[in-house]
């Protein structure tokens, strides 16, 4: 949770690295507190409340199991903080509205991941939804060759719970939510998941669907 100045709550973000006693976030201006932080000069201090939630478990991977990362817009941090930690390159889809919302592509291309994109206005690999590109990895998803992991917006993890559903996997999902404490007091990221209102800030991001 990342305090920014001028805005009266923090603003959730995911890590998207950590080296050598360096953190880093990735983030949109789309509204007053990112534009504010976007704004920030290097050197000025900034306040995090951090880190919080349940990550994706250590160890996910088994033997021979091949990972992949379905991504939308910004929710390509938390699956490169994700990449660093596991040992083995996978399949990267990667949606967005346009071309030039794509970003961090270069990261995953240097750790040797196949990657596949998509855009709502055609303007880069398949015109479409990122979920489409999920047709050609479902034989290895519902045989447990391969694992899914996906972040991005809810539409995003909503139509593959769909598609999980006929083609018989389960998989990780970090759901993006507007936070306002971090730690699950005030209640105001409830979403209903798997059924059950979960509080995402306190029980996810990260939940198995």
């Amino acid at each position: 949770m990342i305090g920014v100045p001028g805005a009266y709550l923090r603003r959730p973000l995911s890590v998207f690295s950590v080296s050598k006693g360096v953190v880093e976030f990735v983030y949109k201006v789309v509204g007053r507190g990112t534009e504010a932080l976007s704004e920030m000069k290097a050197g000025e201090e900034i306040n995090v409340l951090g880190p919080l939630g349940n990550g994706y478990e250590a160890g996910l991977l088994k033997n021979g199991q091949k990972p992949v990362f379905m991504a939308g817009g910004t929710g390509i941090a938390s699956l490169n903080f994700l990449a660093a930690r596991i040992d083995r390159a996978g399949t990267l889809l990667y949606g967005a509205k346009t071309k030039g919302e794509m970003i961090c592509l270069e990261v995953f291309r240097k750790k040797g991941w196949d990657i596949e994109t998509a855009t709502e206005d055609g303007s880069a690999g398949k015109k479409g939804f990122v979920t489409e590109l999920l047709e050609d990895h479902l034989p290895g998803l519902a045989s447990g060759r391969n694992v899914l992991f996906a972040c991005g917006p809810h539409a995003m993890i909503e139509n593959a719970g769909k598609i999980s559903k006929k083609s018989g996997f389960s998989f990780w999902a970090s759901f993006e939510e507007k936070m306002a404490c971090g730690t699950g007091l005030c209640q105001g990221c409830v979403t209903e998941i798997n059924g059950e209102y979960v509080r995402v800030c306190k029980e996810g991001p990260v939940f198995k669907i």
